[in-house]
């Protein structure tokens, strides 16, 4: 009985790890469509899943595996590095401020702060100011007034 329990499990992993792929497809250009939420139920329920089941996978599957660490610090270092990146070349173009500003959601910042967050890393860091005291005015601007 344990192998028939332990090849369902399987088979339930499998579907799973399957059905978060596609979801991570649908998440390419950032937004599930209707239709491709749609198209998600319908192979989910295929595969088994209940609605619920389904509404969780969608909300927790991220486009990538990135797992940004859980200390403040570090995520605002992590964001410091990639807007300083972006001016390195002395220009920042659209795409770059989205790219920055989508690597701060999957960080886990909340989105009311990540323009006032972007704002004071560009002019910070156009002004030499390097990443201690950008820092300690985020914590004053920001976070207490978020």
């Amino acid at each position: 009985m344990d192998t028939v329990n332990s090849h369902a499990n399987s088979i339930s992993n499998n579907n799973t790890e399957y059905f978060v792929q596609l979801i991570r497809i649908a998440l390419s250009d950032e937004v599930i469509s209707t239709k491709e939420f749609e198209l998600l139920h319908r192979v989910s329920k295929r595969l088994g899943f209940t609605v619920v089941e389904t509404d969780h996978l969608i909300r927790t599957t991220r486009k990538s595996d990135y797992t940004p660490p859980s200390e403040l610090r570090a995520r605002f270092d992590q964001i410091y590095e990639i807007v300083n990146m972006t001016l390195v070349d002395g220009t920042i173009n659209k795409n770059e401020m989205y790219l920055a500003s989508s690597f701060a959601v999957k960080s886990g910042f909340n989105e009311k702060e990540i323009p006032t967050m972007l704002v004071l890393l560009l002019t910070g860091i156009r002004q030499g100011k390097n990443a201690d005291q950008l820092f300690k005015e985020f914590q004053s601007k920001v976070v207490k007034h978020v």
